[in-house]
């Protein structure tokens, strides 16, 4: 595989219920097409379905804490035995603290689900870092859904980021996103050092 794409379907209506599966196939045909690595991270609703294509699925979110009496909470084991593959934590929109990330890194390893941990900065990322988890996502929050993506317009930032993860922790794979738009955004990252 050439590198990683992680596509978040957030909660639009065109990645929604049965248009999630569609994207989601869609998804899975450009995966075997260009043999890169795609991650697909529908809502919670929709991960069993779209897990069913054989696709690897994330959540969104998933909570740090175990089974028991937690109502309107989304457990690991919940996304395990739904078919997910593993979990975002610590998205611009779903912000967490240090010590929960800490904890729902550990507890994925727990359940042998893959953490995409976002960091929106350098700093926030090294911290992170620190904890293990699989993969490390640099998004500058401020880039998000702009278009301006962050391949090439904050390049030496994205350079430092991935040399501080890899002297920290080797085994963090690092990734970038926010304003990634075109197979363009992507060849520059890739060019920075990121996986995907």
């Amino acid at each position: 595989m050439k590198g990683i794409l992680v596509i978040n379907f957030k909660t639009y209506k065109e990645a929604t219920g049965n248009k999630a599966i569609g994207f989601a196939r869609i998804c899975k045909d450009v995966s075997r097409k260009y043999k890169v690595k795609i991650f697909v991270s529908p809502q919670y609703a929709d991960i069993e379905k779209v897990s069913k294509l054989k696709i690897p699925t994330l959540a969104q979110h998933v909570d740090a804490m175990d089974e028991g009496a937690y109502t309107g909470h989304m457990s690991m084991l919940s996304l395990k035995r739904s078919g997910g593959v593993g979990t975002f934590l610590n998205h611009s929109e779903r912000k967490l603290t240090l010590s929960e990330i800490k904890k729902s890194i550990e507890l994925s390893k727990k359940y042998k689900l893959l953490t995409f941990c976002f960091a929106s900065t350098a700093q926030e990322g090294k911290k992170i870092t620190e904890y293990s988890p699989d993969f490390l996502l640099y998004e500058p929050p401020e880039l998000i859904g702009t278009g301006i993506s962050v391949s090439k317009t904050r390049a030496e930032e994205i350079t430092k980021f991935v040399n501080a993860v890899e002297r920290i922790n080797p085994k963090t794979t690092v990734l970038c996103g926010a304003g990634i738009t075109n197979g363009e955004d992507v060849k520059a990252a890739l060019k920075l050092g990121v996986r995907g």
